[in-house]
């Protein structure tokens, strides 16, 4: 059998490699909004749009920052008129707000289109593998929400798309269901995100105090007696203890972070399942070489900026 995991690090680095080809063309767009801070918030209430996006919303798709940071950024929308009020803690877009995350995709979508990863047979070829597995990803029973997923899907820009542009949009809607699965795996523990995040933070060795925490993640809202809190309660749980240089995880926090993970492949995965082995070997074959191709004109450009220069 295909290593899934491989095949999808092979996909996240095709995503990664696509991104120098839009990335200036959607920054410009993001800065000329005049909210490049917050624009995040217009993408997800796209997602809903015309039905007002929350803030439980907002909370259930990103546990990890605070409700007060989230509502704070919706706010800032709201006073540059792209958002608007339609009730306590819910926004719906402006016309205003609809014209500028359109131009924002537009923007990357246009910047792309003449990038051939692929050819063009090729290309169709890798892109109706990639569209049967999210298509799979849409109608499956697991997760019962896709709110992610769905929020990804109000981008794609139809089939009369050029293959790059269809590309990105199949595996960034991959991406985010991935999010999905990975929400409804961690779910089970019965932690808040701030606390699920301080475990991974520390299994990873990334962080292992409350003012590391802080420090390393300032925009999710939360001090150091936030986190504090996070830590004494995965203390209480057993899954962390106090170390040489901080909190340390222990074999049962191991376990539990090791399994959430697992659970999020066999969610995530599962949809996969639509291909026989043959395809995904196909795709596997196909996505190599686009990413291959990918870095190669990208680093092409680059040379080509030099010489001009």
């Amino acid at each position: 059998m295909t290593d899934r995991l491989a095949t999808w690090t092979l996909m996240t680095e095709t995503v990664q490699a696509i991104g120098p080809f839009y990335r200036e063309a959607m920054t410009g767009a993001i800065q000329a909004s005049g909210v490049a801070d917050y624009w995040f918030g217009l993408y997800l209430a796209q997602g809903t749009d015309p039905q007002p996006f929350t803030v439980q919303r907002y909370q259930d798709m990103f546990p990890y920052t605070s409700r007060d940071r989230q509502r704070e950024n919706l706010e800032q929308l709201r006073t540059a008129e792209y958002l608007e009020s339609v009730g306590e803690d819910a926004y719906r877009l402006t016309d205003s707000g609809r014209t500028v995350i359109k131009e924002v995709f537009d923007n990357a979508q246009e910047a792309m289109e003449d990038v051939e990863h692929l050819a063009p047979a090729e290309a169709d070829q890798l892109n109706d593998l990639l569209w049967r597995i999210v298509e799979y990803a849409l109608n499956g029973p697991v997760p019962e929400t896709k709110w992610a997923l769905l929020t990804s899907r109000r981008c794609d820009p139809g089939e009369d798309a050029t293959p790059i542009v269809k590309t990105d949009q199949y595996l960034t809607d991959l991406v985010m269901y991935r999010d999905d699965a990975h929400i409804v795996a961690s779910k089970q523990y019965g932690v808040t995100g701030r606390t699920w995040e301080a475990l991974t933070f520390v299994w990873r060795e990334d962080a292992r105090t409350a003012e590391a925490l802080a420090e390393r993640l300032p925009f999710r809202g939360y001090n150091a007696e936030d986190y504090a809190k996070s830590l004494t309660r995965l203390e209480d749980l057993g899954w962390i203890e106090p170390g040489v240089e901080g909190y340390q995880v222990t074999d049962e926090g191991r376990a539990v972070r090791e399994q959430a993970e697992n659970n999020t492949n066999l969610i995530h995965f599962e949809c996969w399942d639509i291909l026989t082995e043959e395809e995904i070997g196909l795709m596997v074959d196909l996505l190599t070489r686009a990413k291959e191709n990918l870095i190669a004109m990208a680093g092409e450009g680059e040379g080509n900026e030099g010489e001009e220069s």
